[in-house]
Parts: C-alpha cells; sequence; structure tokens
C-alpha cells in the first residue's frame, strides 16, 4: 500500500478509535427517546469517516459502511444524522436501523413499518441470547413491564415488536427508573449487535467491542 495511504488508513482508525472509547465512556446507556445530540463534536468526526475507505475490498462495503456510521449516530442520540443516512439504505440493515431511529424519536408505528421491512435480521440471532444472559441475572420489578421483560428474557428470537411495545409502555405511561435502567441496557446490547454484524462488512474492525 503506497506510504500516504497507509498514514490516511492510519490516521482514520487513531480517530475511529478514539470516538468510539469516548462513547464507551458514557456514565450511562443512551436515553430510549433522547431529547439531543449526547456530543455534538463526535457527530462531525462520525460524519467526516471515508465510507469508501470504510467498504474498500468489500462487496457492500458502501453500503454497510453508511449504515455503520448510522449506527454510530445512533450510539450518539444523533437522530436526524442517522435517519439521513438510513433513508435511502434499501437493505434489511437500513430498514432496521430507520425502525430504531423512529422508536427512540417515539413514532412507534412508523418503526414497525421499517422493522416489519427488515425482517428476521442476522444481528437478532447473537441479539437474544446476551439479552436472555442480561434478564436472566436481574430481578424484573412488578409492574405493568414484569410480563414484557419476561417475555423477552425467555423468547426463542428476538422480537423487535416486542421490545418496542415494552419501550412504549414506559415512555408512555410506566416511567419507573428501575425498569428504564433495563430497557436502556437491552437498547444497548441491540446496537452492539447491528454493530458486530456491520463490521464484518467494512474494513476496520472494533475489538473494544465483544
Amino acid at each position: 500500500m503506497h506510504k500516504a495511504l497507509r498514514e490516511e488508513h492510519a490516521e482514520q482508525t487513531v480517530r475511529q478509535h478514539g470516538f468510539i472509547n469516548r462513547m464507551l465512556g458514557r456514565k450511562r446507556n443512551s436515553p430510549l427517546t433522547p431529547e439531543h445530540v449526547w456530543h455534538p463534536g463526535l457527530d462531525e468526526k462520525i460524519a467526516a469517516l471515508s465510507e469508501s475507505q470504510l467498504g474498500e475490498g468489500h462487496p457492500d462495503g458502501l453500503l454497510s459502511a453508511r449504515a455503520w456510521k448510522a449506527a454510530l449516530h445512533l450510539w450518539n442520540d444523533s437522530l436526524h444524522a442517522a435517519h439521513e443516512l438510513v433513508e435511502h439504505l434499501n437493505t434489511p440493515t437500513g430498514a432496521a436501523l430507520h425502525g430504531i431511529m423512529h422508536r427512540r424519536e417515539g413514532d412507534f408505528d412508523n418503526a414497525k413499518y421499517w422493522f416489519h421491512l427488515a425482517g428476521n435480521h442476522p444481528s437478532f440471532h447473537g441479539l437474544q441470547a446476551r439479552a436472555a444472559g442480561f434478564l436472566m441475572q436481574q430481578t424484573i420489578p412488578h409492574g405493568p413491564l414484569r410480563d414484557p421483560l419476561n417475555k423477552i428474557a425467555t423468547q426463542g428470537s428476538w422480537n423487535p415488536y416486542l421490545f418496542l411495545n415494552a419501550i412504549a409502555i414506559q415512555e408512555n405511561h410506566v416511567r419507573e427508573e428501575e425498569s428504564r435502567v433495563f430497557l436502556e441496557h437491552l437498547q444497548q446490547l441491540e446496537l452492539e449487535a447491528f454493530m458486530r454484524f456491520l463490521e464484518g462488512r467494512i474494513t476496520w474492525f472494533v475489538e473494544v467491542i465483544d
């Protein structure tokens, strides 16, 4: 590889590690329905990532690079920036991230439409095991969310509609801190599942998420 190109790749990798570590250092997980971008400066760094470099040498590299950047924007609670990337991303991953974006802005009906288009996404397979493992170690509080959380813990495969309905109950009716923490953790597991899936389809791998 030409020296200048190697240096460009190295510089981008350093930038990526920097803002990934910054987001991993957040004191709590992203809110279910954020009211503002967590870190505007990180938004600019994510937007500056080269999709052509991230997707280099992969059959669906450009599409996966765009989706990966959208996932990073979602992690940074930047719903508008994520929406700009996924609204014309006509892939199952794009549809799933589109659904997550609308769910997080509180547009639950629109989110269901996009989850339907996404179908049984490959990232859901590992997600269910991690979600169940987490919930099995918790004491589920009594109340309206006890049943949906128990169903999430025991279901055979990840059901984005069940998770969406649980969030809708929390945001529109319950607003209990204990159940919110559980749902925010599940949301983080969901995001990490998509990032793992996408990192197998781009040039750079994020080893800090396992």
